[in-house]
């Protein structure tokens, strides 16, 4: 599993992007979306009533998302009270949600760098636009220069959140060249996501290391260990040999005359590696 955490400039397009992604075979979770769920909750509703009075919702009780963003983003106080509502409910949701699932996962959090980095993201993907075409795209909204400003000015520097990035990724362009973008990397990020950790045991060392060798010649395997185990008979010992490989170069894993008397291989999903790390094991392997 590779998951990656999506954030970016207001109105860079990081819902388009995450979308693209998503019809690209990314499971996609949405902070905003989540957001949306807790507002229809009667204890988290009736926070925000309490702070800011009824008129934040409408005669059946349900908020006005308006009337909330405005008063949310009048002061640093008003607004960091907000964030400590949501935020951390938000956060349990997600990874409650992103634990079910495999392969590569995609979350758009917006205040990613500003609320920390969970723990469950692997790597950080930044999205940049310039301010002319963020203004363009958030005109739809009824948003202003000014109003993005000001939604702007509670946020970490777009600067500073470039620099924590793992991956930067810019939008100045067409939809179809943020397509074209998005296409190049959703290539990289599912190779990353399908790496995986084998075990093969055996019963005698010599074959535990020719079939090591075997895989590091034909690069289908690397990060290598060789561990003696209790055997698969009960009066003897066995050696298991365990090694990061791709899923999708499972069928080349065995080779029938070493194979012979051995079990596996198994696959395992790897579902926490740090990035950099997961890119050089990556290169190591074939295509």
């Amino acid at each position: 599993m590779l998951a990656l955490g999506v954030t970016g400039d207001v109105g860079a397009g990081k819902s388009t992007l995450t979308r693209f992604w998503k019809e690209m075979g990314a499971s996609v979770l949405d902070a905003d979306d989540i957001v949306r769920s807790l507002w229809k909750r009667p204890h988290v509703i009736g926070e925000a009533v309490s702070r800011w009075g009824r008129g934040v919702a409408d005669t059946g009780g349900n908020i006005l998302p308006g009337e909330i963003a405005s008063r949310a983003f009048s002061s640093a106080e008003d607004y960091a009270w907000l964030c400590g509502l949501l935020h951390p409910l938000v956060r349990i949701e997600m990874e409650r949600m992103s634990a079910s699932l495999e392969g590569w996962v995609v979350a758009e959090i917006p205040l990613l760098f500003e609320g920390g980095v969970p723990q469950w993201i692997d790597a950080t993907v930044y999205l940049a636009a310039p301010e002319e075409k963020r203004r363009e795209r958030n005109s739809s909204r009824g948003w202003t220069a000014g109003e993005i400003i000001r939604r702007e000015s509670f946020l970490l520097p777009s600067e500073e959140k470039k620099r924590r990035a793992d991956v930067v990724l810019e939008n100045a362009g067409t939809l179809e060249n943020l397509r074209e973008t998005a296409e190049k990397h959703a290539l990289f990020f599912r190779r990353l996501a399908g790496l995986v950790r084998c075990t093969v045991t055996f019963q005698r060392y010599d074959d535990a290391l020719l079939y090591r060798d075997f895989l590091r010649k034909e690069r289908l395997g690397t990060d290598f260990d060789c561990l003696r185990v209790s055997s698969m008979d009960k009066n003897a010992e066995g050696w298991l040999v365990s090694f990061i490989s791709f899923e999708h170069l499972f069928a080349g894993l065995s080779r029938p005359h070493v194979m012979d008397g051995a079990r596996g291989p198994y696959m395992a999903a790897i579902r926490r590696m740090p990035y950099k790390r997961r890119i050089a094991l990556s290169e190591e392997l074939a295509q």
